[in-house]
């Protein structure tokens, strides 16, 4: 029996080629690097959805929120928070997080007769109290910070 013939080795790529290959994979593992890092400088610093925070167990909540309207006519009206968000959504607006909050304030204002809505947070830790207030009409809260005193 004759053997078969055989096909040629594949022609090695030319410097060029093979340089522009490189540049092009050296780039492509650089931004699988640096896109992550975009947390860093976001506005918002508690937002951790894309780091391997997210993987390890919350700590214990040791934040009171509460909120409240103001009408029109001067009444104050407590919002029941846990009645109208989610479990996640109550703990987002615990932290803080600016595009929950903001959100969650404009929200509320949609209602009839609301002049004012107000946000407090008040954490046992390094964050201390953080206040948001939105006067209805605005399209960002006003938030006031003060670290708890020790």
């Amino acid at each position: 029996m004759a053997s078969l013939p055989t096909e040629p080795p594949p022609a090695q790529p030319i410097g060029p080629t093979r340089r522009r290959a490189g540049i092009f994979i050296a780039a492509f593992v650089a931004l699988q690097f640096l896109v992550p890092l975009t947390y860093l400088v976001r506005d918002d610093a508690t937002d951790d959805r894309f780091t391997w925070r997210t993987l390890a167990t919350p700590p214990a909540q040791t934040c009171e929120t509460r909120a409240s309207l103001q009408l029109f006519d001067g009444a104050r009206q407590q919002i029941p928070l846990r009645q109208l968000l989610q479990e996640d959504w109550v703990r987002y607006v615990q932290q803080g997080r600016r595009a929950v909050v903001d959100a969650f304030l404009l929200k509320q204002c949609e209602a009839d007769g609301v002049q004012q809505v107000d946000l407090v947070n008040r954490c046992d830790d390094e964050r201390g109290t953080r206040s948001y207030s939105l006067r209805c009409g605005g399209e960002r809260a006003y938030e006031t910070t003060r670290t708890a005193a020790r």
